[in-house]
């Protein structure tokens, strides 16, 4: 009996390397918001709906949640690192639910940026949250535009070779 196939280990590493390129967008572009506590702005959303256009909402919500958790935790911002798996790791999971993608990305913006703001405000404070609201609100808008460009001329290179959706 074999414990993995070709297809699971073609399947896992494909998850692996996206995970790293999603960490690395967030990572690379994280700015932090004066004024906001503990509050940045990144490119992470850009990894997490293009893994979901490409691979499907289980993928998506592995990667999102890993993604972030990393990026928290190597960008000083540990305090967030478990609730960023949950809400990273929700919103990617939301952002494939249906098959109305304008209705998942509605519903994944809602959960992230609802979610930080109830962090956020029990963390620093509502004032402080409600000062976060906008940042994430772009994050998301941003992410899920360059994704929505990025996803088919991923496609078209074949670097995914036959990868099917889950």
């Amino acid at each position: 009996m074999k414990l993995m196939d070709n297809s699971n280990i073609k399947k896992l590493t494909l998850l692996a390397i996206w995970t790293a390129v999603t960490f690395v967008l967030g990572r690379l572009f994280t700015f932090p918001i004066p004024g906001s506590a503990g509050n940045i702005l990144t490119l992470l959303d850009v990894g997490i709906y293009t893994a979901v256009f490409l691979f499907g909402k289980r993928e998506a919500a592995i990667i999102g949640g890993f993604a972030a958790f990393l990026l928290d935790l190597t960008a000083g911002y540990s305090n967030y690192m478990f609730f960023s798996l949950i809400i990273h790791g929700g919103q990617g999971y939301l952002a494939g639910l249906t098959r109305y993608k304008w209705l998942n990305f509605l519903v994944s913006l809602v959960f992230m940026v609802g979610g930080y703001f109830i962090v956020g405000g029990l963390m620093y404070g509502w004032g402080s949250a409600i000062a976060g609201l906008w940042v994430n609100i772009i994050q998301v808008v941003v992410g899920f535009a360059l994704a929505k460009v990025l996803s088919p001329l991923i496609e078209r290179t074949g670097i995914l070779n036959g990868f099917r959706k889950a």
